[in-house]
């Protein structure tokens, strides 16, 4: 039996068509979820495409290496409004 790795997780697109998957053990994905907290609560004050934000790299590598999503940074906005804004 092989040892749980937190970065089994593995995150996919359907080619074709606007659906996204996440996939992964019941315990793999415990797993990612309590690393994205752990990522919220390690932000760090940073400015991102301008704004003032916080953003945290502790979630990168979080996820299989065969995934077709990988994250390189959380960013942690003030408020709607400007993740809107950045969105932009």
């Amino acid at each position: 039996m092989s040892k749980l790795n937190k970065s089994d997780v593995l995150i996919t697109t359907q080619t074709g068509w606007n659906e996204a998957y996440l996939i992964g053990t019941e315990k793999e994905l415990l797993n990612f979820a309590q690393s994205i907290i752990e990522t919220v609560q390690s932000a760090k004050s940073d400015i991102f495409f301008g704004e003032k934000v916080k953003t945290s790299k502790h979630i990168y590598g979080k996820v299989s290496f065969a995934s077709e999503v990988q994250f390189d940074e959380v960013v942690v906005t003030e408020s709607v409004e400007q993740t809107d804004e950045i969105q932009l």
